[in-house]
């Protein structure tokens, strides 16, 4: 045992924190180290989530992000090294007691049955949708598929979230066929946006500089220290606090509703922006498909509807 012991290498973390650039892209799980430069391509979940923790440990991340067959990959990338300062924090220490004790219980087990039920439901619901619009005159028929659309969007939203994180279906094809179809097809909001900054804010939870979920400069700021120009860790970018910016704060107690009245407009622009850029895009041609299902089937029922002439005859009306 002294034997082996003599042979680890170690570096202290102060060490780790020096590979935190492109091409030297170094972490730290349970006082191992391991070189992600090159796997970073290839991460299921986007490049952007190991570039906001390189340089650390990252032990906690990943017990809530990975199954237990992802243990089995870091093997390959294991540089040798053991930092020779690892200590547990009380934190953690609670924190992963209790994911073992959830574990345990089956509570991170995906329980596919119920989501099949919501997605029936949805579904029923988008048949309400297309009836009242297409095949009723009334306007109580089209106000109530008008509620039935906005409940759908909303059961959607939870769907779409919970197939996002890889933890309602049993198997990762069945999760995705459910995202796709809760984001692109039922919303017209790209799964792939979604992800690309909703696991970011995960692994950086309200941290000012990395959370995109927190980044609403010029429009809104949720901190004074915006006020100071801070940068985007995950956009790379200055986010400059100027004179519009200064305007439209000082009154965003009372611009926040009207302003989110609009935001599924911006949530639109967003996903054309990631989908026509040069970034990796997970599923990019099926993402593009699933939107131009959304796109198909909101402009059939916003298009002009059908009404009645006075002889009772079909008409289409302009």
């Amino acid at each position: 045992m002294a034997e082996e012991t003599e042979k680890k290498k170690y570096i202290t973390h102060d060490d780790l924190k020096t590979h935190n650039k492109p091409g030297d892209l170094w972490i730290a799980i349970q006082g191992k180290v391991y070189n992600v430069s090159d796997w970073i391509k290839s991460h299921p979940g986007g490049d952007t989530i190991i570039l906001n923790l390189v340089g650390q440990d990252v032990t906690d991340a990943f017990i809530a992000f990975h199954p237990g067959t992802a243990w089995n990959r870091l093997d390959s990338l294991f540089t040798g090294y053991h930092i020779r300062d690892y200590q547990v924090s009380e934190v953690s220490r609670d924190y992963r007691r209790m994911a073992m004790e959830f574990r345990r219980l089956g509570l991170f087990e995906s329980k596919g049955h119920n989501t099949l039920y919501t997605l029936t439901f949805i579904a029923a619901m988008f048949a309400g949708v297309l009836y009242g619009v297409l095949a009723c005159d009334s306007i109580i028929a089209r106000q109530i598929a008008a509620g039935l659309l906005g409940l759908l969007w909303i059961q959607s939203a939870y769907i779409g979230h919970d197939s996002g994180h890889y933890n309602i279906m049993t198997t990762n094809k069945c999760n995705r066929i459910a995202q796709l179809i809760a984001g692109n097809c039922l919303t017209g909001i790209s799964i792939a946006w979604w992800k690309w900054t909703h696991n970011a804010h995960h692994l950086a939870c309200n941290s000012l500089d990395y959370d995109p979920d927190l980044q609403h400069i010029p429009v809104f700021a949720v901190s004074t220290k915006f006020f100071n120009s801070m940068t985007s860790r995950f956009y790379n970018r200055k986010l400059t606090f100027d004179p519009v910016a200064r305007l439209l704060i000082s009154y965003q107690h009372f611009t926040y509703y009207p302003v989110m009245c609009f935001g599924r407009i911006n949530l639109f622009i967003q996903t054309f922006l990631l989908l026509f850029s040069r970034r990796e895009v997970e599923d990019r041609a099926l993402n593009f498909a699933g939107i131009l299902v959304f796109w198909t089937w909101i402009n059939g029922i916003l298009s002009p509807n059908y009404g009645t002439s006075e002889e009772g005859a079909v008409y289409k009306g302009g």
